[in-house]
């Protein structure tokens, strides 16, 4: 079996899943058995480095040495430095690489013919329109595609007798909202209409006309603008965008037949394009292209708000349950009930296991995954819960039964710290529902809640025992016996428990601290605690009361329990040239005795002892 990695950032919040649609076509229709396994992020849109560190961290998770191709969709990393570390990384594979729509050196590149498209596009506009003075209306500095399609229009201003100077190349994003900023910029900066707009892309297309209309323009009547990429919104809009049409799913499938090629043997040339053919319609002032079908648009549009509905009730509903989410066992089970009633074939998450314990953020990884420390959170695959923990026996079921299915992996991270990362097996319905991102996001975010909650109650816990805690011996202090011992206490009686309560004081205490100094005395104090701590029968506690005094509280079922204690706490003493005086008591849980009374008896019986042991020396 082959396996392929493709190594893919979205766009924005946004999964480009056409090309993954074009490489299972190609895996479907091959007789060679294939599986594509998928590390994508969404590294590119926050302005959040951290974050966006943590994102591209799921880069490290493969080993891709143990590949037999890698197809590379990275042309939305707009950080250089960040889109060289992933190219050197895929180099030092050694596997054959083949990127999409960014030409790399050693690489095989498979893309849309921007160049001819554009250069078609000027000669109409030129020819059958007479425009003279043109603007590009282009996409980010960086980008391949837009490089090429702006070398296209360079081209094709010289090839026309048309200078540059005269007509500018812009530069922005391929969004929406490039478009309506052009536009505003032309306002604000009282700048001449050009004849036309060539924009980089259709989003950039339908901002500009949109923000044109709502200034009272009119297109085409006023200028003419064309698209790039027949998106639905260029065929729907109003005017109908001309635009540059191709099927995205056929550069996966592109992908797919280089590796074959280069898997057999064959000698193939290092750049591939797929065909695009221009649509000339209403917004160059052409008749519309008549491709819309209005009938079949409205019931789709129909269909759809149903779905739509549907979809945004359970994303509503999901949101609503992880709020109300007490553990992430809760959380995950269900985000993968949510995702496995979509259009795919299993969800898993493999997690830190120190998430648990709300350790310091800093444990968890910056670079890669610390398998020592991993487990298998969650994972349901074919309607089926697998009982598997380790990710590593994940790894080896999944494989098992690889051939002919696509797993996408996706990281989940604090900032930059390595949390863990999910698998989605055949995610189909990212074709039409691309925001996965943002239902992943919220998950990771409530468990991010979830660990701070955590780490709080440990903080609360760490400042009650300090705040109950003796600083000396490390036991239990007076203001934690006044808090803990009446309620402990009711507990016993109300189940008909008898307790033991011990008062105990070393002899001959402040002699000691004046013959020996304080630091003698608080040696012995250590000791006694540590005896008293050791003999102490389970579910007991252990006080330091004040000074050398202390007291021991725990369940017995008679008096010769606390007896047995005593004798057992005094001779471990004695070994050591430590003598104490211990009273007790044994409380009546039928009685109405408060605690204190108790207490009051086992001090008496402790002044007795010492008492006698005076009248003997």
């Amino acid at each position: 079996m082959k396996k392929v990695a493709m190594i893919s950032d979205g766009w924005k919040r946004l999964i480009t899943y056409a090309w993954v649609a074009g490489i299972m076509d190609y895996i479907n229709s091959s007789e060679e058995e294939i599986c594509l396994y998928q590390y994508n992020c969404n590294g590119n849109w926050s302005t959040d480095e951290r974050h966006n560190t943590g994102e591209y961290n799921i880069y490290n998770l493969p080993d891709l040495t143990t590949f037999d191709g890698i197809i590379m969709d990275c042309i939305n990393i707009t950080d250089p430095m960040r889109f060289n570390s992933v190219v050197n990384l895929l180099r030092k594979s050694s596997v054959p690489v083949v990127s999409i729509a960014s030409d790399i050196e050693d690489f095989y590149y498979a893309g849309v013919d921007n160049k001819r498209s554009i250069c078609e596009l000027m000669e109409h506009l030129y020819k059958v329109h007479g425009c003279r003075h043109f603007v590009f209306a282009g996409g980010p500095v960086g980008n391949f595609e837009n490089s090429l399609r702006t070398e296209a229009y360079l081209e094709s201003l010289a090839k026309l007798g048309l200078s540059e100077k005269e007509n500018p190349i812009w530069y922005g994003d391929f969004d929406f909202d490039t478009g309506i900023n052009y536009f505003h910029s032309v306002m604000e900066n009282n700048l001449p209409l050009p004849d036309v707009f060539v924009c980089a892309n259709d989003n950039i297309a339908t901002g500009l006309c949109y923000t044109a209309q709502q200034h009272g323009y009119s297109v085409p009547d006023d200028f003419l603008v064309t698209g790039f990429d027949n998106l639905d919104k260029a065929l729907y809009f109003d005017p109908q965008i001309t635009t540059v049409s191709h099927r995205r799913e056929s550069i996966g499938s592109k992908c797919m037949n280089i590796l074959m090629n280069v898997w057999r043997g064959n000698e193939i040339s290092r750049r591939h394009f797929i065909p695009s053919s221009c649509i000339f319609t209403e917004s160059c002032g052409c008749p519309n292209s008549g491709l819309l079908n209005y009938r079949k648009e409205i019931s789709n549009r129909m269909i759809g708000e149903v779905y739509k509905l549907k979809n945004e009730e359970a994303l509503e509903t999901l949101e609503t349950r992880m709020t109300q989410c007490t553990g992430y066992n809760e959380l995950l089970h269900y985000v993968g009930n949510y995702f496995t009633n979509l259009e795919c074939d299993g969800f898993c998450v493999v997690l830190d296991k120190r998430l648990y314990g709300g350790g310091d953020e800093s444990l968890f990884p910056v670079t890669g995954y610390n398998f020592d420390h991993m487990e298998v959170a969650y994972a349901c695959v074919n309607n089926q819960l697998l009982d598997i923990k380790d990710p590593q026996e994940l790894f080896s079921y999944l494989e098992a039964t690889a051939c002919g299915n696509a797993y996408m992996f996706s990281p989940i991270h604090f900032g930059e710290r390595a949390i863990g990362f999910s698998i989605l097996k055949n995610g189909r319905f990212l074709y039409d529902n691309p925001y996965f991102y943002d239902i992943h996001s919220a998950m990771t975010k409530t468990m991010e809640n979830m660990y701070k909650k955590i780490q709080l109650q440990h903080a609360n816990k760490r400042l009650m025992d300090i705040y109950n805690r003796d600083q000396l011996t490390g036991l239990y202090n007076r203001i934690a016996y006044t808090e803990m011992i009446e309620p402990e206490y009711q507990r016993f009686c109300e189940i008909g428990q008898k307790c033991a309560i011990a008062f105990s004081d070393a002899d001959y205490f402040k002699k000691i601290n004046d013959t020996y100094g304080h630091e003698r005395g608080d040696c012995i104090l250590k000791q006694i605690a540590g005896a008293l701590s050791s003999h102490c029968p389970e579910h007991g506690y252990v006080y330091r009361f004040g000074g050398d005094e202390f007291i021991v509280f725990f369940p017995c079922n008679d008096e010769k329990e606390i007896l047995t204690f005593r004798d057992n706490v005094t001779a471990s003493l004695m070994a050591d040239g430590i003598s104490i005086s211990m009273g007790i008591a044994v409380t009546n849980p039928h009685s109405d005795k408060k605690i204190d009374e108790y207490l009051r008896l086992a001090d008496q019986d402790m002044y007795r002892i010492k008492a006698a042991k005076k009248r003997k020396s």
